[in-house]
C-alpha cells in the first residue's frame, strides 16, 4: 500500500468512493445521499480526533461518532431510525470499499450492527385510480395527452420516475409491444405494453413528432422542448391529483406501487410481480401481499 492511499482523509476517500459507486452506475440520488451522509460522518469524525486519516478511524471511534449529537439530531430535531440505518449503512459500504481498496487496513465499521427497520406499507391508489384517469381523459390538449401517457406508463408497466424522464423516442417500440428502460445498477430491462396502453401511445408518438424538433431524442418533452425532468413530472402528477379532487400525498413512484398491488391482486402470483418490477429478491416484493391482504379485511367487514 502506498503512502499516498493509506494517508487518504475521509473527504477525499469519500469522493474516491462515491466515483466508484458513479463508475458502477448507481444513481445519482443515491451517491448524493451516500456523499452527504459520509461528509457528516467525517466532519463529527474530525471533530473527535483531529487531522484523522482512513487508516486511523477504528470501530470505537465509529461508535462515538454515532453517539455524538450532531448524528443523532439534526437542525430539524430528533433524526429518523431511518436515516441512522441509512448513514449506517453508508459508513459500512464505504469502509468495505476502502479495505478492498487498500485505503484501510482492516474495517473498522464491520462491528456496526444494522437492526431491520420496519416496513411503512407505501400509499398507492385504490378505487381513486378511476378517477385521475377520467379527468385527464377529458381533454385533448398536447400538453395533457403528454401527461396522460407518462401516467398511465407508470400505472402500465411500473418503472421508477427516473426511468421514465430518461426515455427516448426510440425506447418504444408499439410492433414488439415493449419498451426498454436503464433499470437501477444501469441494468437494461424490457417492459411489456399492454393493448391501451400502445393506442395512447401511438397516438401520443404521432402528436409528439408534430410538436417536438426531429433532433430531440427525448420521449416526454417539456413545454420548452427539453426533456421533462423528474421533479417536473412528479409536478404534473400533483397537478392531475388536485385537479381530481384525490388528496393522497402521492409520488410518482406511488404509482409504482399501484401497478405491483394491481397486479399482485389480479394475479396471486408474488414472482410475477417481482418479475414485472425487476426485483431481485422477492423479499423486496412481499410488502405487496401485506397491502393486498389489507384491501381483503376491508372488503370483509363491508359485507
Amino acid at each position: 500500500m502506498s503512502n499516498r492511499t493509506a494517508d487518504l482523509d475521509l473527504t477525499a476517500a469519500t469522493e474516491a468512493f462515491c466515483a466508484r459507486l458513479s463508475a458502477e452506475g448507481r444513481s445519482p440520488a443515491t451517491i448524493t445521499a451516500y456523499r452527504r451522509d459520509l461528509a457528516l460522518v467525517a466532519r463529527v469524525a474530525g471533530e473527535l480526533a483531529p487531522g484523522i486519516v482512513c487508516r486511523e478511524v477504528t470501530a470505537g471511534l465509529l461508535d462515538q461518532v454515532f453517539s455524538a449529537g450532531a448524528v443523532i439530531e439534526s437542525e430539524r430535531g430528533q433524526r429518523s431510525a431511518a436515516s441512522l440505518h441509512r448513514m449506517k449503512a453508508a459508513v459500512r459500504a464505504f469502509f468495505a470499499w476502502a479495505a478492498e481498496a487498500g485505503v484501510v487496513d482492516d474495517n473498522p465499521a464491520r462491528s456496526i450492527r444494522m437492526h431491520r427497520l420496519p416496513r411503512k406499507l407505501p400509499v398507492f391508489l385504490t378505487a381513486e385510480k378511476k378517477r385521475l384517469l377520467k379527468e385527464i381523459k377529458g381533454r385533448t390538449d398536447f400538453s395533457t395527452l403528454r401527461d396522460r401517457a407518462m401516467i398511465e406508463v407508470l400505472l402500465g408497466t411500473g418503472i421508477r420516475l427516473g426511468e421514465l424522464a430518461a426515455l427516448d423516442m426510440d425506447d418504444i417500440d408499439l410492433d414488439a409491444k415493449h419498451l426498454r428502460v436503464r433499470a437501477k445498477g444501469n441494468v437494461p430491462q424490457v417492459k411489456f405494453i399492454k393493448t391501451d396502453l400502445r393506442t395512447l401511445l401511438r397516438r401520443y408518438l404521432a402528436e409528439r413528432r408534430r410538436h417536438g424538433r426531429p433532433e430531440m431524442e427525448a420521449l416526454f418533452l417539456s413545454n420548452r422542448d427539453g426533456r421533462l425532468c423528474q421533479r417536473q413530472i412528479a409536478n404534473r402528477l400533483a397537478h392531475w391529483l388536485r385537479k381530481a379532487g384525490i388528496e393522497k400525498d402521492l409520488t410518482p413512484h406511488g404509482l409504482r406501487h399501484t401497478f405491483a398491488t394491481h397486479l399482485y391482486g389480479a394475479t396471486n402470483d408474488l414472482l410475477v410481480v417481482q418479475r414485472a418490477l425487476g426485483h431481485r429478491d422477492v423479499s423486496t416484493t412481499q410488502i405487496y401481499t401485506h397491502l393486498v391482504d389489507g384491501q381483503l379485511e376491508e372488503a370483509l367487514e363491508r359485507l
